[in-house]
């Protein structure tokens, strides 16, 4: 549906939007059902099954990460590439899972995608009306914070708006209106901003959990390893340590 507007490390996310109209018959169900618990549930439940993630807190952040990596992404890299906000919430959505439960693409009615008013760095409609249904519903479920999810959320859309930075396709000012935001601690509409802050700065000879020099790590962990056999992330910030100085001999 906007497959053209996608390039290099970001190309893997050119098939998230289609247009419903032109789709072809799936296993598609109503967005909606990912803000219900009692239908959220068992993909969470079928996802673990398949990742040998069961720890309800663990595997709910983990399913969460490919939510808000596949339709934070997309939406991203779209309203960059137009300059102009999607317009959709969770009940206009069809949503298509791969066979480990996850969201693997949104189906959007074609006919009224694009919003005519606000420009493309105003990411209300994915912030309220879609992923905040569903950090509520995963949050409820299995008690992690709302704070945990959002921190997901922004460590991709960080991620991504640094590749489309790197690529240098689109103008600059229009980047820099979107990178704005993440230095914002509310939205310019007076909403919450789940973008703000999503890292902090590490100290001088800050190690990652690969023992990779780290400037900046995570603000907060997505508590992945409440799973034994998950562990750490590498930029997570109780990952991180202090390179052990070399004692002098002779």
């Amino acid at each position: 549906m906007f497959a053209d507007h996608f390039y290099d490390d970001l190309a893997v996310f050119a098939d998230v939007f289609q247009d419903s109209r032109d789709a072809a018959p799936t296993a598609a169900f109503d967005g909606a059902a990912l803000a219900d618990p009692a239908r959220l549930v068992p993909l969470l439940v079928r996802f673990g099954e398949h990742t040998e993630c069961t720890e309800a807190r663990a595997r709910a952040s983990q399913w969460s990460k490919y939510f808000f990596a596949r339709l934070g992404i997309a939406t991203l890299v779209v309203q960059a590439a137009t300059d102009r906000a999607l317009a959709f919430d969770l009940t206009t959505l069809a949503v298509v899972c791969d066979d480990d439960a996850t969201t693997a693409q949104f189906l959007l009615p074609g006919d009224a995608v694009m919003a005519t008013d606000p420009p493309g760095h105003d990411f209300s409609a994915l912030i309220d009306a879609a992923f905040a249904p569903v950090v509520s519903a995963l949050s409820r479920h299995c008690g992690l914070a709302p704070r945990v999810f959002w921190s997901n959320a922004g460590v991709y859309f960080h991620w991504a708006l640094g590749e489309l930075e790197r690529q240098g396709r689109l103008p600059a000012a229009r980047l820099a209106r979107i990178r704005a935001l993440t230095n914002q601690r509310r939205r310019p509409d007076g909403g919450f901003n789940p973008f703000y802050r999503v890292y902090k700065p590490c100290p001088p000879d800050t190690l990652d959990g690969n023992d990779e020099p780290a400037d900046h790590c995570r603000r907060l962990c997505c508590m992945r390893d409440l799973e034994p056999s998950l562990g750490l992330c590498s930029n997570c910030p109780r990952a991180m340590h202090l390179r052990t100085p070399k004692r002098a001999t002779g």
